[in-house]
């Protein structure tokens, strides 16, 4: 039964909420960006897009010292250890900064040759070195972001960042006509000032966000950040870290490779996916959202000792979930030419797109399931296990789609059920990992033998 009289389910409802806010504020910049380029014709689409490829991976990079970062603030902050969780802070930010340059120096040099790897045309591939290069210089802007977001989530400080962040989205989408069309000052940047509003919203996200984390006591005086630290806590950070980094990078380069099995069969499936991509944002972004509030209140509970408290979180993030995916499932399953409709008036697209809905309904659940529990096992810094089991599975549907499309003679439906028997498996397994008993309990979260997960 969901009630917001849980007091589990408040806590829940009170990081998992902001945090899908959060999620689909960036939906529509990315939608408002998109518009903006548009204006500067085919070329200049094509270029942000592929240089969006190379940001995602990038982002998922990321995670090697954010989601560490994240889960021991958080375990420390329930054990009630400020100063630890301080420590933790100082040390990812030193971490951020190290990783950043050594992406830049690997970046600045390689960009040209991923592009020309990537078969873009002269063109288009000059508007995706203007914006990526753009991207790169100013990567430690972006990665102190995404780690400051980190830091308080792991406080439960979630509404906090979406409204710093969702504040800098704002502001990105004003300035993006001015600087990309030349709006009021007559000096268009074009694809440059596309990246250059991004840059400038997210300095201002991460002044906002330094100047309250300071203010709150989430990290030392300025002088103790900019001090070398110890490193007593980097090896715990990446060893929770580059697991989940391992996760989404692969996660963020299977999907182009996938593309090129969908285009084999042309270019109306390819649209259709963009098409579902919009309709399925919904329930994955509500899924990311419980996935945050899993990681920060297993990560206290588990911090404090609170091993029922553990359990409890899970089991009801797990059954609430389920519950508020279950229209969405149908939804696809039963109406999806109404859904897509109002994205194409084209009918091979408006097929395609029904096809994929109606497919990845029956296991929509499933997705929740996932990235439920890769929070959980975020909240207990356990994330190899995860890790061993998301990589293998997303990486199996490659070979899986080509063999259902070509050699079972499905075509793209064959795609579209590979990459939902990847989610079934993942969504199953991750679940059973964490519920499976106390002998399991034990290998995965190094808990006192009496515990029983």
């Amino acid at each position: 039964m969901i009630s917001m009289r849980n007091p589990v389910d408040r806590d829940i409802y009170r990081i998992a909420i902001p945090a899908f806010l959060g999620f689909l504020a960036f939906v529509m910049f990315d939608l408002v960006n998109i518009f903006w380029v548009g204006a500067l014709g085919t070329s200049a689409v094509a270029g942000v897009a592929a240089a969006a490829f190379i940001q995602w991976a990038i982002f998922a990079a990321m995670n090697s010292t954010n989601v560490g970062c994240g889960t021991l603030v958080a375990q420390f902050s329930g054990a009630g250890k400020p100063e630890e969780a301080r420590r933790t802070a100082v040390e990812a930010v030193w971490l951020g900064a190290g990783a950043s340059l050594l992406i830049m120096a690997v970046l600045l040099p390689s960009a040209g040759w991923i592009f020309r790897l990537m078969g873009l045309k002269p063109q288009t591939a000059l508007a995706a070195g203007r914006y990526l290069g753009i991207f790169v210089m100013a990567l430690p802007l972006y990665y102190l972001c995404n780690l400051a977001g980190s830091v308080f989530n792991a406080h439960r400080e979630t509404r906090t960042n979406v409204l710093i962040m969702s504040s800098s989205v704002a502001l990105n989408m004003l300035l993006d006509p001015v600087l990309i069309l030349g709006w009021g000052t007559g000096k268009p940047l074009g694809v440059a000032g596309a990246a250059a509003a991004s840059v400038t919203a997210t300095a201002s996200a991460l002044a906002v966000q330094t100047f309250i984390i300071l203010r709150r006591g989430y990290l030392p005086a300025p002088k103790e950040i900019l001090r070398r630290p110890p490193f007593v806590h980097a090896p715990r950070i990446l060893s929770i870290g580059l697991p989940a980094a391992a996760v989404n990078m692969v996660w963020s380069l299977v999907y182009p490779a996938l593309t090129a099995i969908i285009t084999r069969f042309g270019e109306a499936p390819l649209a259709a996916l963009s098409v579902c991509f919009r309709l399925e944002g919904v329930p994955y972004f509500l899924s990311m959202g419980f996935s945050t509030a899993m990681a920060s209140l297993v990560g206290q509970a588990y911090g404090a000792g609170d091993l029922r408290r553990v359990r409890e979180i899970a089991s009801r993030g797990h059954l609430l979930i389920t519950v508020l995916l279950a229209p969405a499932a149908l939804a696809f399953v039963f109406f999806p030419h109404l859904l897509a409709r109002p994205f194409t008036q084209d009918q091979a697209v408006l097929e395609h797109a029904a096809h994929y809905l109606r497919i990845v309904g029956y296991f929509e659940i499933f997705l929740g399931w996932e990235l439920l529990f890769v929070g959980v096992f975020n909240g207990l810094g356990r994330t190899r296990p995860y890790m061993l089991i998301c990589v293998p599975l997303t990486v199996a549907r490659l070979p899986l789609a080509w063999f259902l499309s070509s050699a079972a003679g499905l075509g793209t439906q064959g795609i579209w059920w590979a990459v939902s028997a990847s989610t079934l498996a993942k969504g199953l397994l991750l679940s059973g990992l964490f519920l499976r008993g106390r002998r399991e309990a034990r290998a995965l979260t190094a808990v006192p033998a009496q515990a029983d997960f």
